[in-house]
C-alpha cells in the first residue's frame, strides 16, 4: 500500500560499495555481506547478545549472518484524532543472510530472508489519520491493521551480483524504506516514527508493503545507483503472493547520487512509478450516465517523487559514501532533508506532497551518538468530485519532532511528538506523544 522504489535498497546500498570484487579482479571475491563486529562488552558492542562465545563470527565467516531487532512503542493521542487514548505494542524483525559467495557455493549469490512478528495495539486508528503515525506498528499489512502476527515471511529474495557494478534480484521483498534518505528514511523503528517522513505518500494508492517481483541495478561508481524493477501491486505481507500475480503490476525506476560540497556529504534520489493492469477509480470521469450511476475506472496510474539530504556541518569528514539505507544518521553533525512528489491527478486523491526538516547527531557534550530530528510535511488533495468536498480536506499537514537517546550502540530510547492534521474531514488535528525502545540482538 505504501512507499517507494522496489529495489531492495537496504541491501544494495549497504553491501555493494565494500564487498564483491570486480569481475576482472585477479583476486577472488571474499563474500558479499560485510562481517559485523560482534565483540565487546555489554555497554559498547553493536549487538546485545554479543558474539555467542565466538560462534556468531564463525557463522558469519561461513556466510551466515542473523540479526534480530525488537521494538516496543507506546503512543498517546492526547487530543483530537478519532478518539483519545494510549496504545502499546511491539514488533520483532529477524533478518537472515546466506552469503553463497562467501560459502563458495555460488559466486556473487546472496539469499535474504526477513521474518516479522507483531503484538499489541497501535495509535494509528485512533489518531484518525490516513497515513500512519507509526510505521513500525502499521506494517506488515493485515486486516484489521492491528492483528497480531506470530510470524510471517515478508522477504525471501535471491540476488545475483555479476560484478561490483551490476546485479539482478528476484523473489519476495519489502518496499518500505526504499526511498532512502540520510535523515528521514528507514522503517519507522529508527529516526522518525510517522509515514510522512519515511516515504513519499503519493505512492500510498498502489504500493504494497511486501511484494513478488524482479529487477536489476547498475552502479557505475560507488556514488551512483540506477535501479529498475517490476513487482505485484497487491500486498503479500501474510501470503506467498503467487495468487496475486494477475492483479496488477508496478514498474519502478530510481536514480540515486551522492556528492560532496567540500567535505560535506549530500545526496539526491529520484523515482518514477507506473502501475498497470489494475482498476483505479477515475475520479475525474463520468459518474452519472444515461444508464444511471457508475464508477469510472482507469487501468493505470503513476507517481513521481524525489528526496535530497545535505550535511551542513560534520565533526569528522567521511572517507566513503554514506550508508543511507541503514535508517541511521551516520556522521556526528547537522543536516537538512527535503522530499517531494506528484501523482496522477485523475486517479490519485493526493495531488502533491512536500516535506522537509533538520536533523543532527551528537549535539550535546558527552552524547555523541544521540540524534534529533524536526520535520514538517504538507500535502494537497486533488480536485475530485464527491471526494474533496465530502470526505477529504483540501490540504493536510504534519509536524514531528524526536530525540533519540543512544543507551548503548545496541539500545535506543526515542521520545516523539506529532501534530497530525488528518486528510479526513471528519477528524480533528491529533496531538500524539510517543516513546520507542529499540533493541538490537
Amino acid at each position: 500500500m505504501f512507499t517507494t522504489s522496489a529495489l531492495p535498497t537496504l541491501l544494495i546500498a549497504a553491501i555493494v560499495p565494500t564487498a564483491l570484487g570486480r569481475a576482472d579482479d585477479a583476486t577472488p571475491s571474499h563474500g558479499i555481506v560485510p562481517i559485523p563486529e560482534y565483540t565487546g562488552d555489554f555497554a559498547t558492542r553493536s549487538h546485545l547478545s554479543g558474539d555467542w562465545d565466538g560462534h556468531r563470527t564463525a557463522l558469519a565467516n561461513k556466510g551466515v549472518t542473523l540479526d534480530l531487532s525488537y521494538t516496543q512503542l507506546v503512543q498517546d493521542v492526547t487530543n483530537g484524532g478519532a478518539e483519545t487514548g494510549t496504545r502499546y505494542g511491539g514488533k520483532f524483525d529477524t533478518l537472515l543472510n546466506l552469503d553463497l559467495d562467501r560459502m563458495g557455493a555460488v559466486a556473487g549469490g546472496l539469499v535474504t530472508m526477513r521474518i516479522e512478528s507483531r503484538y499489541g495495539e497501535s495509535a494509528n486508528e485512533i489518531a484518525g489519520t490516513i497515513l500512519p503515525v507509526s510505521d513500525t506498528m502499521y506494517f506488515p499489512l493485515t486486516s484489521p491493521h492491528d492483528d497480531a502476527i506470530v510470524a510471517t515471511v515478508t522477504e525471501l529474495l535471491y540476488t545475483q551480483f555479476f560484478s561490483k557494478e551490476l546485479g539482478v534480484f528476484v523473489g519476495k521483498f519489502t518496499i518500505l524504506g526504499a526511498d532512502t534518505n540520510e535523515f528521514a528514511g528507514g522503517r519507522g523503528d529508527t529516526q522518525f516514527l510517522g509515514h510522512q517522513f519515511t516515504s513519499a505518500s503519493v505512492t500510498s494508492l498502489f504500493n504494497p508493503y511486501s511484494a513478488l517481483g524482479t529487477g536489476a541495478f547498475f552502479m557505475p561508481t560507488p556514488e551512483v545507483t540506477l535501479s529498475s524493477s517490476v513487482y505485484t501491486s497487491t500486498d503479500s505481507s501474510t501470503s506467498a503472493g503467487f495468487d496475486t500475480l494477475d492483479e496488477g503490476l508496478i514498474w519502478s525506476t530510481a536514480l540515486a547520487w551522492q556528492y560532496r560540497l567540500g567535505e560535506l556529504p549530500g545526496g539526491v534520489r529520484a523515482t518514477y512509478q507506473f502501475a498497470f493492469d489494475r482498476n483505479f477509480v477515475e475520479f475525474t470521469g463520468q459518474f452519472i450516465t444515461p444508464d444511471g450511476v457508475s464508477i469510472p475506472v482507469d487501468g493505470s496510474s503513476w507517481c513521481a517523487f524525489a528526496n535530497a539530504w545535505q550535511y551542513l556541518w560534520v565533526e569528522e569528514a567521511a572517507t566513503k559514501p554514506i550508508n543511507v539505507a541503514d535508517g541511521q544518521t551516520d556522521l556526528q553533525g547537522i543536516g537538512v532533508f527535503l522530499r517531494g512528489g506528484i501523482a496522477d491527478p485523475d486517479t490519485n486523491p493526493i495531488k502533491w506532497i512536500v516535506s522537509g526538516g533538520v536533523a543532527a547527531k551528537g549535539l550535546l557534550p558527552g552524547r555523541d551518538r544521540d540524534t534529533i530530528g524536526v520535520g514538517y510535511a504538507y500535502s494537497q488533495t486533488s480536485e475530485l468530485p464527491f471526494v474533496t468536498s465530502l470526505i477529504l480536506n483540501e490540504t493536510s499537514s504534519r509536524f514531528e519532532a524526536y530525540y533519540d537517546f543512544a543507551l548503548t550502540p545496541a539500545a535506543d530510547l526515542t521520545l516523539d511528538v506529532q501534530i497530525a492534521d488528518s486528510l479526513l474531514s471528519t477528524n480533528d488535528t491529533a496531538t500524539v506523544l510517543g516513546a520507542r525502545l529499540r533493541l538490537e540482538f
